[in-house]
């Protein structure tokens, strides 16, 4: 489903439309995140994904600074999207 869902939507000259059976391999546990609080898998993983595409480490990350990535991340979200959020709430 995968490389249909790639040909569908990126432009044939950005990436070759492909039926080829899509691959992965699992990441050893030893070089994948782990947390220990509940609540910040997500932040985890947005991370993790973001330093997979960037091709950096994800040392340094860890349950001692995921409430700064957490409201960095927040802060960006609504830098992106303007001041229209925050307007639309304070109206409510």
């Amino acid at each position: 489903m995968i490389p249909y869902i790639l040909s569908d939507h990126i432009p044939a000259n950005i990436r070759a439309p492909s039926k080829k059976k899509f691959s992965f391999r699992r990441r050893s546990k030893r070089y994948t995140p782990q947390n220990t609080q509940i609540g910040d898998c997500g932040v985890y993983s947005l991370k993790f994904v973001e330093c997979l595409a960037l091709g950096v480490t994800f040392d340094g990350i860890n349950d001692k600074n995921i409430q700064g990535l957490r409201m960095n991340m927040a802060a960006e979200i609504l830098d992106e999207e303007g001041n229209s959020v925050m307007s639309s709430w304070l109206a409510n």
